[in-house]
């Protein structure tokens, strides 16, 4: 009745899938581990299903009780507490969920992208980041969600060389005139799903260039088009660009390398959705704001609390 004299149980932990494969006689009474999960013989399991039940119980509680098992469940920031959160390196989600949280470990990624990729992988049990960027990336990953367990709010500003009040000053007319007169909202609006367009860069400028560092992996605030960083934050500094003459030029790199690049005078302004705070105030001038921001956390939606 039985063809084979064994079966092999072969567990995957990254997707917590256990796979039953027939084995010739000779490999029984052995045990192996596998690369990617754990490979068992079970001798003579055709005398009884119970045998193989067993099996499958004792994998799926051995290797499905961590980052990215059904077991996950999050409804507060209490929640949080023991689990494995991804961040952009630099970011308020990366002190927050270093310093508030009591995460179990805090995986720390370059670009936003990486961070949706890994939890959709399994790989980590959710992500803390900026409100608008994750509702933009949701919409994208339908079997993602965004819960709000109720973080401070914070506030986006660009940020100039200390000093250079100038560069401030300009940046300041802008987002004056643009929430006065609305186009502010609108870019927000209209860059939502990465469907907006590019702005004038001044292109052929007399004035020199205005060099602006960004870390494009940040819709609706910045994010690529083809070899063009657009989105609102370019919105601004193009208007800011065009007032003092000059041809507006990006410079995309990791968002935690963006201070030392001001610094050191690589750039002239950072346009990346940046938060103020105490610690940044120490070494860069900040515009006065332009909107209203907080951090939520993205989760698959099979770990949402019920």
């Amino acid at each position: 009745m039985y063809k084979y004299a064994c079966l092999v149980a072969i567990y995957s932990s990254d997707d917590c899938r256990l796979t039953i494969l027939p084995l010739v006689k000779k490999h029984l009474n052995q045990k192996r581990i596998l690369k990617d999960g754990v490979c068992i013989i079970v001798k003579k399991c055709f005398k009884t299903a119970a045998v193989i039940l067993a099996t499958v119980t004792m994998l799926m509680a051995a290797g499905c009780s961590g980052a990215g098992s059904d077991s996950i469940q999050i409804g507060t920031k209490d929640d949080l507490k023991d689990k494995i959160i991804g961040v952009q390196l630099g970011t308020t989600g990366d002190d927050l969920a270093s310093k508030d949280t009591g995460a179990k470990t805090v995986e720390r990624y370059s670009q936003y992208v990486d961070a949706i990729t890994s939890l959709k992988q399994k790989k980590i049990d959710c992500i803390i980041m900026d409100k608008d960027t994750a509702d933009t990336y949701v919409k994208a990953n339908t079997d993602l969600s965004v819960l709000d367990v109720g973080f401070e709010p914070e506030q986006y500003a660009m940020a100039v060389k200390k000093g250079d009040s100038e560069l401030q000053k300009a940046i300041n007319d802008v987002i004056a005139e643009m929430k006065a007169d609305g186009s502010l909202a609108q870019s927000l609006e209209s860059h939502k799903d990465q469907k907006g367009v590019a702005p004038d860069y001044n292109t052929g400028a007399t004035g020199g260039k205005l060099i602006v560092g960004t870390e494009a992996g940040f819709p609706p605030y910045e994010y690529l088009s083809g070899d063009n960083v657009i989105g609102t934050d370019p919105d601004v500094m193009a208007k800011v660009a065009k007032k003092l003459g000059k041809e507006l030029v990006f410079e995309n790199m990791a968002f935690d390398g963006l201070i030392p690049a001001l610094q050191s005078g690589k750039i002239n302004a950072i346009a990346a959705g940046m938060t103020i705070n105490d610690e940044r105030k120490v070494n860069v001038d900040f515009s006065d704001t332009y909107v209203d921001a907080s951090q939520v956390v993205v989760l698959r939606k099979t770990s949402v609390k019920k």
